[in-house]
């Protein structure tokens, strides 16, 4: 590397800690974390330090209840919500995965009989009684800070045939709706969210459009009254192009007189490493639009009706999709990629909690790959 080439890298590496010049404010509590994998109790404190106070986590419906009984496993799941209250950080959950002895595949959603709309119903009555405001959770660890589900996300990605066998907003419309009579019903208080649809899926048909689902959806009839919140993971080249799927979605959502009911990004992320997808912009490319996506959310929040955000990921450890290996702020061993020093400018976390780490050896990426600031 030529001396030229070390000052130029240097001073990268020096000004990626610092926050945009254009930054803006979103409110406290506006920023959560959407982890791949399980987390532990370092990464919970991590998690706090850096100014994170909400969760989501997967409630896998075919790993609690994996016999056709009334007999729940939630020791799992236990464990990851007293993690995270002991750090005084909500959980948020998404309901999902349907088991074996209700449908063939975990990606079916279960209403296609009374049988599967019987079994849904009862998991998620159990859930909400087991960690709702009178919760059996609650009771049994009366030390910890007492945080109750407040917020239940239904499903995830419904519209792409990762998470569902046949996308279609009919049989959603029906999942829905059972969700928002059981978890009102038992706790009036409970938001329901409809599951975080893909914005832009890559091949449509099979797959559907956020837009177009959500329509549906809604054409679908007698919804509106069973969910509080539509989710959204607008994955993207680059952030402006978020803009447009919010855009589109309150407009479709202003059209069916939904025009209060919020919106929240319970995905949102980019991979550190250069292609192939159009998620991986490298390094400092998934600073910047860390920060793009930030800025653009402090300025048209309130327009787009945008209630939270929850980055994907913590760390590049685990997952199974195309850029997951590297959508992490922090690196398998918990060193900080230049992403985690923006979203801590924002969060108003401490960036020093973790070690940075070494530009090339953590990422692998070799010089000719460096993108700097000004992607």
């Amino acid at each position: 590397m030529t001396m030229t080439r070390k000052i130029l890298l240097f001073a990268a590496l020096a000004l990626v800690a610092l926050p945009s010049a254009a930054q803006g404010y979103l409110p406290a509590g506006f920023i959560g974390m959407s982890p791949q994998n399980p987390a532990s109790v370092k990464d919970y404190s991590l998690m706090r330090r850096a100014g994170i106070g909400s969760v989501r986590l997967p409630l896998n419906w075919r790993s609690i209840q994996e016999e056709g009984s009334l007999d729940f496993s939630w020791k799992g799941f236990d464990h990851e919500v007293m993690l995270a209250a002991e750090e005084n950080i909500r959980v948020m959950p998404f309901v999902y995965g349907s088991p074996e002895w209700v449908a063939p595949e975990w990606n079916v959603l279960p209403v296609r009989s009374a049988f599967q709309r019987w079994a849904w119903r009862t998991f998620l009555r159990a859930a909400v009684e087991r960690y709702g405001p009178e919760g059996e959770f609650w009771e049994e660890n009366p030390d910890l800070e007492y945080m109750p589900f407040n917020k239940w996300e239904i499903w995830n990605e419904e519209n792409i045939v990762t998470f569902a066998e046949h996308p279609s907003p009919a049989p959603f419309a029906v999942l829905i709706r059972i969700a928002g009579q059981v978890l009102h019903g038992v706790d009036p208080s409970s938001r329901v969210i409809a599951g975080g649809l893909f914005g832009r899926p890559l091949q449509i048909p099979p797959n559907v459009g956020s837009g177009d689902y959500l329509n549906r959806l809604y054409a679908a009839g007698n919804v509106k009254p069973y969910f509080d919140g539509v989710a959204l993971h607008p994955y993207v080249a680059d952030a402006k192009a978020m803009g447009k799927q919010l855009d589109n979605l309150r407009r479709i959502m202003n059209l069916h007189g939904d025009a209060r009911t919020p919106i929240y990004l319970t995905e949102l992320g980019w991979g550190s490493q250069s292609g192939p997808t159009r998620w991986e912009r490298g390094l400092y490319g998934q600073a910047n639009q860390l920060t793009k996506s930030f800025e653009m959310l402090s300025a048209n929040r309130r327009r787009w009706g945008v209630n939270g955000v929850w980055w994907f990921t913590w760390t590049d450890e685990g997952g199974t999709c195309v850029f997951c290996h590297s959508a992490g702020l922090l690196t398998e061993d918990r060193r900080a990629k230049p992403a985690w020093y923006r979203f801590n400018a924002w969060t108003g976390g401490d960036p020093g909690a973790v070690p940075r780490a070494s530009y090339f050896e953590e990422t692998g990426l070799g010089e000719e790959q460096v993108v700097v600031p000004g992607d």
